[in-house]
């Protein structure tokens, strides 16, 4: 499960290690899990970034990566909304959809905002893109 942070650092790099990590997730080299809510923040983020010209990409292209982002990930569904207690209340959603995909690993660049929960469940980790990154490498 992909932070908003990750999402945004790939398309404002091309050559960058998040631009890798989301083209690995669009080709289905690494398995992503998406929710609509998440999926909407992403579009509310990259939107207000192009319509600042903080992102060279035009609105329909931001749409049309947002297409095949769902088209190759995993949609999950929260069924229950158990708050783990973190600080940032979209970030208690983000756990609570990566438990709902049956235990995910969120890859953030900001670590502390997941700082271990008041409510923890098993199987849902916490990484930067440089832990996933090394684990893909040593697994292919």
């Amino acid at each position: 499960m992909l932070d908003t942070c990750v999402v945004v650092s790939a398309l404002r790099s091309r050559n960058g290690a998040t631009n890798r990590l989301l083209r690995l997730a669009l080709l289905g080299d690494l398995p992503a899990v998406c929710h609509y809510k998440l999926l909407a923040e992403y579009r509310d983020v990259l939107f207000r970034m192009v319509r600042r010209r903080k992102l060279v990409f035009s609105l329909a292209q931001v749409e049309r990566f947002l297409a095949a982002f769902v088209t190759a990930a995993q949609e999950v569904e929260v069924r229950y909304l158990w708050r783990p207690n973190l600080p940032d209340e979209a970030d208690n959603f983000v756990y609570e959809a990566a438990f709902a995909a049956s235990s995910a690993t969120i890859v953030t660049h900001n670590l502390r905002d997941f700082r271990p929960p008041q409510l923890a469940w098993p199987g849902v980790l916490v990484k930067t893109l440089q832990q996933v990154l090394t684990e893909v490498s040593r697994h292919a």
